[in-house]
């Protein structure tokens, strides 16, 4: 494995850590949708090769950290429409990292540094 994608997958990982912190600590629906999305396309723009395996390291992290904190509440266990909700939180970052990918090929690449003689 190339140490870029290693980098990458730690990043996603991190990412998808600090997301999932944000979901079970009160922060809406809407939030935590939002940093899957930027930090999708950020990784999509990122490492554009392969973008399904960022789009499922980064956010496979919100539905396991929900479904966890369900199962292990004391009010009893929950039902199985509780327990697959959050799996659609899988879908703001899958296409995060494929506007991320397409952004990086619409933008030029940048300049070349010039040689020094």
């Amino acid at each position: 494995m190339r140490t870029a994608t290693l980098w990458l997958t730690a990043l996603s990982i991190v990412l998808g850590f600090i997301t999932a912190y944000a979901a079970l600590h009160g922060a809406g629906d809407v939030l935590v949708y939002v940093l899957l999305f930027m930090f999708g396309g950020l990784l999509g723009y990122i490492g554009p090769q392969s973008p399904w395996r960022w789009a499922l390291v980064l956010g496979i992290w919100v539905p396991i950290a929900e479904i966890v904190s369900r199962m292990s509440a004391p009010l009893g266990s929950p039902s199985a429409t509780q327990l697959l909700q959050p799996l659609i939180a899988l879908v703001p970052p899958f296409l995060g990292v494929y506007a991320g990918m397409i952004f990086r090929r619409w933008l030029p690449p940048p300049p070349l540094p010039p040689e020094e003689e």
